[in-house]
């Protein structure tokens, strides 16, 4: 029986010596494997989102609820919007009226009176320079302290003029148009009352001159003959839209070739002006 158990012990002793060796085999193994270390791998870049902006607009479509999504990006655009420029006339015609104003000697004898003015003209397509051609009535006074019973002169006048236009904004809404102009026509007066100037001349404008004007003897040699004058004329003026209408000052100046001398008169009037 001890002899049994000898041999069993003997035989577990030696399979435990066997097995721990084999272990410690195998670690000697493992602890002498070289584990690979690569120094040149490269480093990965860190990792980029991207971010997306979203806009949710909800249309209505015949009382139908849609909802579109629109996707943008993060830019800046500025939308810039001309305003149509406002159109100059080509032809046109115009109505006026205002003041005549006597000048220098003539108003010792003829205070200021009435202008009413008819006008047309013609400029090329968004032109510069263009034609008028102008009608005009002019209704002066009699001075009631000197000549009380004088009649009241009249001069009625035809005119052609050179006019030069310069638009100042054609933008806005008064579209306002500088202009000047210059030319000449011919002068009708009707109981034109003489004067004296400064060459001490008795002025007259022919046979329709008043003969009976105090303080001045007039003959026939004074008087001169004709009824028909010419003039020149220069001045400036400035058209400009108020709402619906087209509107215009201007002045003028004149020198009307009367009899023995020069007889100058300003025009200053206002008025509507239609074209197209």
């Amino acid at each position: 029986m001890k002899t049994r158990n000898f041999a069993l012990c003997s035989i577990g002793l030696a399979a435990a010596i066997t097995l721990g060796g084999a272990v410690t085999a195998s670690a000697q193994v493992r602890s002498d494997t070289r584990i690979p270390v690569r120094k040149d791998q490269p480093v990965e870049p860190p990792k980029v989102d991207t971010i997306r902006i979203v806009r949710v607009d909800t249309v209505t479509l015949r009382g139908r609820v849609d909802t579109v999504t629109i996707r943008t990006r993060p830019d800046t655009v500025v939308q810039m919007q001309m305003l149509p420029a406002r159109r100059l006339p080509g032809v046109y015609f115009g109505i006026g009226g205002g003041l005549a104003v006597p000048y220098q000697s003539w108003r010792n004898s003829t205070k200021d009176g009435w202008d009413l003015n008819g006008m047309v003209g013609w400029f090329p397509k968004n032109g510069a320079i263009g034609l008028r051609a102008d009608a005009s009535g002019v209704w002066l006074k009699n001075r009631d302290t000197d000549c009380p019973a004088c009649p009241s002169p009249s001069l009625f006048q035809g005119s052609g003029d050179v006019v030069v236009r310069f638009p100042l904004d054609r933008l806005s809404k008064l579209n306002p148009v500088l202009y000047f102009l210059g030319g000449g026509g011919i002068d009708k007066f009707s109981d034109f009352l003489p004067y004296r100037n400064t060459d001490n001349k008795i002025v007259t404008a022919g046979e329709d001159t008043y003969l009976n004007y105090p303080g001045l003897i007039l003959t026939s040699t004074t008087r001169g003959d004709g009824s028909w004058f010419w003039h020149w004329e220069g001045g400036l003026g400035l058209d400009f839209d108020a709402g619906p209408a087209h509107m215009f000052v201007e002045s003028k100046f004149q020198t009307i070739d009367t009899k023995n001398g020069n007889s100058h008169l300003i025009p200053i009037i206002a008025g509507f002006k239609f074209g197209w």
